[in-house]
């Protein structure tokens, strides 16, 4: 029968690395530099900025407000589908929709730069306002 080592009585330096100590100390891991970079892999790197809440909850109200302003738009579009409608107008409105789509998500992956975000969300209400004019055009 072997016998456990009782590990509460060892000291920190003899169980934890020195990176799992620091971060111990300050609450977070140090992060790696990917594989495949200059130098080891092991090496630090800078930490990205603190995300700002306010920053967070303006993108996300935003892109709220475009998702059900899209899905309205949408439900209409497809009601007026039944109908007889023009040969250009279902590839042109599901593109535009589609490429207002990607700009909001693309915000959501942006949203730690200052202007990217607000920019992309922008350009993904402009292509609604396409939406909207492509729907009175039929």
């Amino acid at each position: 029968m072997v016998e456990s080592a009782d590990v509460s009585s060892q000291t920190p330096t003899q169980t934890q690395p020195a990176d799992t100590q620091a971060a111990s100390r300050t609450g977070r891991m140090p992060r790696l530099a990917p594989s495949g970079t200059s130098g080891s892999s092991s090496e630090p790197i800078e930490p990205v900025q603190r995300l700002r809440q306010r920053r967070l909850i303006g993108v996300c109200a935003w892109a709220l407000f475009l998702a059900l302003a899209g899905f309205v738009l949408g439900a209409i579009a497809m009601i007026r589908l039944m109908g007889p409608t023009p040969v250009w107008f279902e590839p042109t409105f599901s593109a535009v929709g589609v490429l207002g789509l990607f700009m909001a998500i693309a915000a959501f992956v942006t949203v730690q730069f200052r202007r990217l975000p607000w920019q992309l969300l922008g350009a993904s209400t402009l292509t609604l306002v396409a939406g909207i004019v492509l729907l009175t055009m039929i």
